[in-house]
C-alpha cells in the first residue's frame, strides 16, 4: 500500500525530465560493451563499462523514489514494481526465445564450445528469466548468455530499493540510509582494494566481481543531488564542475588501463592475478596489485561524479559530447535491446567466419570483425523496440504517478558484463 508521511525532508533537486547526455553515455557505454564482447582479451578493463550503467542506474532511480516522495509525500512500491516489471521483462522474454533458436542454429553448425550443451543453454535461460543469473553463475560464467548477470543483479537491487523507500524514504530517515550505504561500500570496496575474501571466499570474489556496490555509489549520487538547491549556488558550480573535469581522465584510464591497446603501448595493467578463483577458494592473497582491486571504484566514484554534472550543470561543457545525436539516439532508444541482443547475435556469426570466441583468426580481419559484431545487433535491435519495447512501455506507463511517467524513466536498465 502506498506509504503516507507528514511533510518532512524533502528533495530539493528540479524534477528529473529527459537528461540527454544520460542517453548519450547509454549510447557510448552499449557499443564499448558490444565491442569488448567481440574482443573479450583485448577489452578487459572494459568491465569498467558496467560500473558506468550501475551508477546511472541506482542515481535515476533514487532520484525519482525521492521526486515521487516529495511530490506526493509517499512512494507507491506496487506501481514501482509494475513499472519495472512491464519496462524489463517482455523483451528479456523474447530475447530469450531467440537465444534458444540461436543455441540450436549453433549446435547444428557445429561451432559451439565443449561447455556450451543445449542443456547449459536452458538452465541458463531459466536463471536469466527469474532473474538469479548472477547466483547461478557467481563468477559471470555462463556459457551461451553470461551477459544477463548484469540484469539479475538490477532486477535485484530493483527489489531492495523499493523496500528502502517503505522502510527509509517515506519516514524521512535520509540520514540512516546513507550512513547505511557508506559502510556497505566501505565494506566492499576496502575488501576489494585489500583482496580480503575473509570466511566468504568465492562469494566475497563474486561480490566484488558483480559490483552492487556501483549501484549504491549512484545512491549516494542521487542523495547528493536531492541536498542541493534546484537553482545550483555559484560555489557549488565551480566545485562541481572543476571535479567533474577531473573525473574524466580518471573514468578513461579505468576503462583503458588493462587492454590490448594499452599492452602495445607497454602501459597495460594487469586485470586479475593467474588462477583468481583458486586463490579464492583457498584463502590465499595473491600478491602484486592489479586492475580489479581499484579500477570498478575509481570507475563508479568518477562516474557518479560526471553524472550530478550532466544533470545539475546543463550548461558543463561536455555535456555537448555527450549529447551527440547519434549516440542518444543509440543510448535512448536502443540500449536495452542493443545489450540483450548483441549477445546472441555475435554467437550466430562466430562460426560462419571461422573467428575463435576472442575474434582471432578466421577469414576477416579483426577491424572489419568489430564493425560487423558492433552493426549487426542493429538489426535485430530496432524491431526488439518498436515491435516489443514501446508496446510494453506504453502499458507500464498506465502506472506512473505524480511526476514519475517521464521517458528518463523508461530508459533502459544496467548494460554491460
Amino acid at each position: 500500500m502506498p506509504q503516507v508521511i507528514e511533510r518532512g525532508w524533502v528533495s530539493k533537486a528540479p524534477r528529473l525530465r529527459h537528461v540527454a547526455p544520460f542517453d548519450g553515455i547509454r549510447g557510448f557505454g552499449v557499443i564499448g560493451v558490444m565491442a569488448g564482447h567481440a574482443l573479450p582479451d583485448a577489452t578487459l578493463s572494459f568491465s569498467a563499462i558496467v560500473d558506468v550503467f550501475f551508477v546511472i542506474s541506482g542515481f535515476l532511480i533514487t532520484t525519482l523514489l525521492l521526486q515521487e516522495h516529495r511530490d506526493t509525500g509517499r512512494v507507491d512500491v506496487r506501481k514501482f514494481y509494475a513499472r519495472r516489471i512491464l519496462r524489463l521483462l517482455p523483451a528479456l522474454y523474447v530475447m530469450l526465445a531467440g537465444s534458444v533458436v540461436v543455441g540450436v542454429l549453433v549446435k547444428l553448425m557445429g561451432h559451439n564450445t565443449p561447455v556450451q550443451t543445449l542443456s547449459a543453454l536452458a538452465k541458463e535461460v531459466v536463471a536469466s528469466a527469474f532473474y538469479v543469473h548472477n547466483l547461478v553463475y557467481p563468477a559471470n560464467d555462463g556459457p551461451w548468455i553470461d551477459h544477463l548477470w548484469t540484469l539479475s543483479i538490477e532486477e535485484q537491487f530493483y527489489l531492495a530499493i523499493g523496500l528502502v523507500a517503505l522502510i527509509f524514504i517515506v519516514k524521512g530517515r535520509i540520514r540512516t540510509v546513507t550512513a547505511l550505504l557508506v559502510g556497505l561500500l566501505a565494506a566492499v570496496q576496502l575488501s576489494r582494494l585489500f583482496v580480503v575474501a575473509g570466511p566468504l571466499k568465492e562469494v566475497a570474489g563474486a561480490v566484488w566481481l558483480q559490483r552492487p556496490d556501483s549501484l549504491m555509489v549512484g545512491m549516494i549520487g542521487a542523495i547528493v543531488s536531492a541536498h542541493i538547491p534546484a537553482e545550483v549556488p555559484e560555489r557549488t558550480k565551480k566545485i562541481l564542475g572543476a571535479a567533474g573535469y577531473a573525473a574524466i581522465p580518471v573514468l578513461f584510464f579505468s576503462v583503458w588501463a588493462s587492454t590490448g591497446l594499452m599492452r602495445t603501448l607497454g602501459w597495460n595493467h594487469e586485470y586479475v592475478p593467474d588462477h583468481f578463483r583458486d586463490l579464492l577458494a583457498s584463502g590465499t592473497r595473491p600478491t602484486g596489485f592489479y586492475w580489479f582491486q581499484w579500477g570498478n571504484t575509481a570507475a563508479s566514484w568518477s562516474m557518479v561524479t560526471i553524472t550530478l554534472c550532466a544533470f545539475r550543470l546543463p550548461d558543463w561543457l561536455p555535456n555537448r559530447f555527450l549529447s551527440t545525436k547519434f549516440f542518444v539516439w543509440t543510448g535512448g532508444l536502443l540500449s536495452y535491446s542493443l545489450y540483450l541482443w548483441h549477445v546472441p547475435v555475435q554467437e550466430l556469426i562466430h562460426g560462419p567466419l571461422g573467428l575463435d570466441r576472442d575474434g582471432l583468426g578466421g577469414v576477416i580481419p579483426r577491424p572489419v570483425w568489430i564493425v560487423v559484431a558492433v552493426g549487426l545487433p542493429f538489426l535485430v535491435a530496432y524491431p526488439s523496440y518498436k515491435y516489443v519495447e514501446t508496446r510494453a512501455i506504453k502499458i507500464k506507463n498506465r502506472f506512473s504517478v505524480t511526476g514519475a511517467g517521464r521517458p528518463t524513466e523508461s530508459a533502459a536498465p544496467a548494460e554491460g558484463g
